[in-house]
């Protein structure tokens, strides 16, 4: 009996230590399956993360190129999708200042399923405070995590979610136009079809006939009252209905090319997060549209409406001065110097640190103006080597006839091509390490050149005093200058050292017609996205 209980006693045990075994089985069970799941959880969650992330970069770059945020948010869930996920609810948010396609469809603008107010100025919308808009993307996404264990006690998944914010460089580019006399006639007879209408000189060829009193195709005046006339500012002439086509005789070439192709790039614009500025010299500068106020399609395409070529100076100083020695000061008008000068200043005045800064210059000419004071009327305010009524540089005026020598700001032969040259190293240089061939530190803006026409490269600006040997294409010269400071801050580091005259290289576009100036824009406008979304 004894030896039965004792039998019955160590089954019994043997029993409970089996229960206690399955019981600790099923512990571990649920420990290895909560360890999996969660190593389930958190891998899914850092792939999540690394996918917003790179969702949010690639909709940032998007956003450059105009796109609306509902296809944003199409293209970031594409991305997550090439990342191997499946999420849900994914949304690339932005100040959304669009109105809506469907005023009542509330997904568009702001308040809308897009819009994040924490994006805009002052983190309202409308915006609020005095920042500047910036490109800012959100891109938000869910994914259902599926559990390989935990099922078993009835917990089958869960949904997690991840943000990110992503910044794509907004723009704010400076155009300077040259929009000296030359600019409504220079290439009126160069045998080319600068306006691409199939005529080439289809200029009026002389004196105006249909004008009373005639004006010649040469004075400004020609294509400013006709842009005026153009825009039902004006009257037409009494005499203009017997030339009905009185616009292709009076037409201005290269400007209303130039109007055309920067309204070409007005439209690449993203206001208001990118700012455009346009500066325009002649004999001096004006900034017609600073960046501040540059936020707008209207503000820039109203200024260029307006823009006119400007006249030939009639200041004091022109001519002879009382002698019979003639002194150009003040007579030329392709102050390009001030036109740079002025398109720096632009990125100090209204700095904005997270922009690229661009700065395009179209010229058809050299520089032969520049002014060292305010006083238009004094002789001594236009910088010309040599003494006042006898210049040391007649022709070419003001400037030296070798693009090769340089002289630095107050020796005596510093002449406007030198001043151009110190402007260009303002703009695009170093701000804090110049390269050792500038002469000042700069901005550190990207510039790109473009040259117009024959005169570029042909110029016949040369005069006897320098028995023909002045170089003809000083124009070119001094634009590739200006680009191969704009490339990349250094003036040594030239990519058209080694190229021929009338040819595009590095920053600089040589443009022969009027009409090229759409393709030049165009590959210009290619180059600034492509180089501020990477």
């Amino acid at each position: 009996m004894k030896e039965l209980m004792t039998h019955l006693r160590a089954e019994r045990e043997r029993g409970q230590a089996l229960v206690l075994l399955a019981l600790a089985f099923i512990g571990l069970a649920a420990f290895i399956g909560l360890a999996v799941d969660s190593g389930i959880l958190f891998a899914n969650v850092g792939h999540l993360r690394r996918a917003v992330d790179s969702a949010s970069l690639a909709a940032a770059n998007q956003f450059r190129e105009g796109r609306t945020p509902a296809q944003l948010s199409a293209m970031a869930e594409e991305f997550l999708e090439l990342n191997g996920l499946t999420p849900s609810g994914t949304v690339a948010k932005i100040c959304d200042l669009a109105l809506p396609d469907d005023p009542l469809d509330p997904n568009d603008g702001p308040g809308g399923w897009y819009d994040d107010p924490n994006l805009c100025p002052g983190k309202t919308n409308p915006p609020t405070g005095p920042e500047p808009m910036r490109k800012f993307v959100r891109v938000e996404a869910q994914l259902p995590v599926y559990f390989a264990f935990l099922p078993i006690i009835g917990w089958d998944s869960v949904t997690i979610q991840a943000n990110a914010i992503s910044e794509a460089a907004s723009l704010d580019l400076v155009l300077v136009v040259d929009t000296s006399a030359s600019m409504g006639f220079d290439l009126c007879h160069d045998g080319l079809d600068n306006d691409g209408d199939g005529t080439p000189d289809d200029c009026r060829g002389g004196i105006g006939v249909d004008e009373v009193p005639p004006i010649s195709e040469y004075d400004p005046d020609t294509c400013n009252n006709n842009r005026l006339k153009r825009l039902g500012l004006m009257p037409a002439d009494a005499a203009d209905p017997q030339y009905p086509d009185y616009l292709d005789f009076h037409d201005c070439h290269p400007f209303e090319e130039v109007r055309a192709a920067t309204k070409g790039l007005l439209s690449r614009m993203y206001f208001p997060y990118d700012r455009m500025a346009l500066v325009t010299y002649s004999n001096t500068g004006g900034v017609v549209v600073p960046l501040v106020n540059g936020t707008s399609f209207a503000a820039i395409d109203t200024a260029l409406d307006d823009m006119l070529v400007s006249p030939e100076p009639v200041n004091p100083p022109c001519g002879y001065n009382g002698t019979t020695n003639k002194d150009p000061r003040g007579c030329a008008n392709t102050n390009t110097a001030e036109g740079l000068t002025l398109a720096g200043n632009e990125f100090g005045l209204y700095i904005r640190e997270e922009a690229v800064w661009v700065v395009i210059l179209l010229s058809d000419g050299a520089a032969n103006a520049a002014r060292i004071a305010a006083d238009l009327s004094d002789p001594n305010s236009w910088l010309c080597p040599g003494l006042v009524d006898n210049p040391t540089w007649i022709t070419p005026f003001c400037r030296d006839p070798w693009s090769g020598t340089r002289h630095a700001f107050g020796d005596s032969d510093f002449d406007t091509e030198d001043a151009a040259r110190d402007a260009a190293d303002f703009v695009g240089c170093d701000p804090t390490t110049p390269a050792a061939g500038c002469t000042s530190s700069g901005q550190g803006a990207v510039i790109f050149s473009i040259g117009l026409g024959d005169l570029m490269i042909n110029s016949t600006g040369c005069g006897l005093a320098y028995s023909g040997s002045c170089e003809p294409d000083l124009g070119e010269s001094l634009l590739r200058y200006v680009a191969a400071v704009g490339d990349d801050g250094d003036p040594a580091t030239d990519p058209c050292s080694s190229i021929g005259v009338g040819a595009s290289c590095g920053n600089y576009y040589f443009s022969p017609t009027g009409s090229g100036l759409l393709k030049v824009f165009e590959a210009i406008a290619s180059r600034i996205f492509t180089r501020i979304t990477h």
